[in-house]
């Protein structure tokens, strides 16, 4: 007869957020933690706590477009600058590391 193996409440909680706030499919969750998917989908209808916690994470999915087409506008200009800021880095390494 085979041995029921428990698991802590820890490894639940993080197999539940692998699922719901990192977006991995049961079966992806199932196979990186050795875990049946029928136990995950259980895990998770208890474990709404995890959802609670990371409601935030969550609440950034269900934007506007239009929000979300300003935010990647915005971050479009902040990676910009900083490459802008690491070429005059590199420059400023290359100007001080040559001997000459």
């Amino acid at each position: 007869m085979r041995q029921r193996t428990r698991y802590s409440k820890e490894f639940k909680s993080e197999a539940v957020k692998l699922l719901l706030i990192d977006g991995n499919s049961a079966q992806e969750v199932s196979e990186q933690l050795g875990v049946p998917p029928r136990l995950l989908y259980a895990w998770k209808s208890k474990h709404l706590d995890v959802l609670e916690e990371h409601s935030g994470e969550l609440a950034g999915t269900e934007r506007s477009p239009k929000a979300m087409a300003a935010e990647l506008d915005q971050l479009r200009k902040e990676l910009a600058k900083q490459k802008r800021m690491n070429e005059i880095l590199k420059k400023t390494v290359g100007y001080f590391s040559n001997p000459d």
